[in-house]
């Protein structure tokens, strides 16, 4: 496993080299690593045959300059012709960028019609290991390499699309069978006819779900 010495240089990533050195399962070694900021191993069933899977790590910070952030993502895809690589997105930073999750839908647009590559939401770079873990897994159950829906992209940041995330799964599975893109949710979160349609799907009694997922879009488009 590989992290780039460079994160310690960005503000958003430079706690993470030490939470990745402190980790005890997983060895990680730091390198000047000229195209990705993590790199890390695919499993297979063959040992003998080992495959790193590299990774971006992107804010909304970084993609306040699109044309630097997207020829980095650039160079990274075209360094193995789009197979095993990826973004991780921070949605939470210490910064006045406040939440990630607007920036990160409209990465993901740019991405939609010329790179597929999985986007990796990451709600703060405290749960980075859990995240990692998390995709492993999922590399695992596949034993190829994985990447995102194309017709759903976007809806791996309902969780997020709320006032103290992450949303209960419940209400999570109600709004994902009605709405079917971010902009659809954000459309009905911030009409009256989609706010009553909301609250008439995921009230309960003595539960602010609903005014919860309202104020979110609220807060986005002040912001």
């Amino acid at each position: 496993m590989l992290f780039c010495t460079s994160l310690r240089k960005r503000s958003e990533w430079a706690a993470v080299p030490a939470k990745l050195l402190a980790e005890q399962q997983v060895r990680w070694q730091e390198q000047s690593l000229e195209t990705h900021d993590l790199a890390i191993q695919v499993p297979r069933h063959n040992r003998d045959h080992r495959e790193l899977f590299r990774l971006l790590l992107l804010s909304a910070s970084d993609v306040e300059h699109t044309g630097t952030a997207m020829a980095r993502i650039e160079r990274l895809y075209h360094l193995t012709g789009g197979r095993q690589v990826g973004i991780i997105f921070l949605l939470q930073e210490k910064s006045p960028n406040g939440s990630g999750t607007i920036p990160y839908m409209n990465l993901q647009c740019s991405l939609l019609s010329a790179f597929d590559m999985p986007t990796i939401p990451l709600f703060s770079t405290r749960s980075i290991l859990d995240t990692l873990f998390k995709f492993q897994r999922q590399l695992v159950s596949t034993r190829e390499e994985i990447y995102m829906p194309r017709a759903r992209p976007e809806m791996t940041l309902l969780p997020y699309c709320f006032l103290t995330p992450p949303m209960p799964e419940h209400p999570k599975n109600l709004l994902s069978d009605v709405v079917h893109t971010m902009g659809e949710l954000a459309g009905a979160a911030t009409t009256l006819d989609g706010q009553k349609c909301i609250r008439s799907l995921v009230s309960e009694p003595g539960s602010t779900v609903a005014e919860d997922i309202i104020k979110f879009w609220e807060q986005e488009y002040l912001v």
